[in-house]
């Protein structure tokens, strides 16, 4: 067993690592976020859903939606709208498309 933290270089401010790929084209990708760090402005080809697993990050888009993000808090995320993370303390999540 082992924890999400693990998959990424401790040091690295903003850490993406892919944890799973399904046959049939879903995948799950673990996101680290540390204290004061921003995941620049991007978009999906496709929906996917973004959970905190550990920590607190706020989610804003394009679209005005902004939700602040603490573990087991998830917000779903539509194809092609823009959106970016910002960090106040370190962080674990989740993203699964």
């Amino acid at each position: 067993m082992k924890h999400i933290s693990e998959l990424h270089e401790r040091n690295k401010a903003v850490s993406a690592k892919p944890v799973f790929k399904s046959i049939f084209g879903g995948n799950a990708t673990a996101i680290q976020l540390l204290k004061n760090e921003t995941l620049k402005e991007h978009s999906s080809k496709t929906d996917a859903l973004l959970i905190c697993i550990e920590g607190k990050t706020r989610y804003k888009d394009e679209e005005n939606n902004e939700y602040e993000l603490h573990p087991g808090n998830y917000v779903d995320i539509k194809a092609n709208v823009k959106h970016w993370l910002e960090s106040p303390i370190d962080c674990q999540l989740l993203l699964i498309k």
